[in-house]
């Protein structure tokens, strides 16, 4: 599983000349496991879900498609309020408002995010 996350976090970067490889593996690894293998619904003691690296990474690159399908996997309630424990603790909203990704913010708060839940 630690594999296949660091593949999946590596497949987020274009200008990996090895991205096709990880993609591949990931989507092999997912037709078997199924596509919620990555542990993302890991909750703190607090109720919250952690990021995971791999969509903290798209979200600072700008690939948002990533992010928005990772919210819709699951629980998207909890996955709004979701906070990066690698980035201290901040939450999906507050790194979106960081890196300019106002449409993402829009969405996040149309569909709950709390305001109030930056760190």
């Amino acid at each position: 599983v630690a594999k296949m996350k660091r593949a999946k976090e590596l497949m987020v970067d274009e200008s990996n000349p090895l991205r096709k490889h990880f993609a591949l593996m990931v989507e092999q690894f997912e037709a078997e496991y199924g596509e919620d293998w990555d542990g993302t619904k890991i909750e703190y003691g607090n109720g919250f879900v952690d990021i995971p690296m791999y969509i903290g990474q798209a979200l600072n690159h700008g690939y948002i498609h990533y992010v928005l399908q990772w919210l819709n996997k699951g629980n998207i309630k909890g996955r709004v309020n979701a906070k990066a424990e690698i980035y201290a603790n901040q939450s999906l909203l507050f790194v979106a408002a960081k890196v300019y990704q106002y449409d993402l913010m829009k969405y996040l708060l149309l569909k709950g995010a709390d305001v109030n839940s930056f760190n």
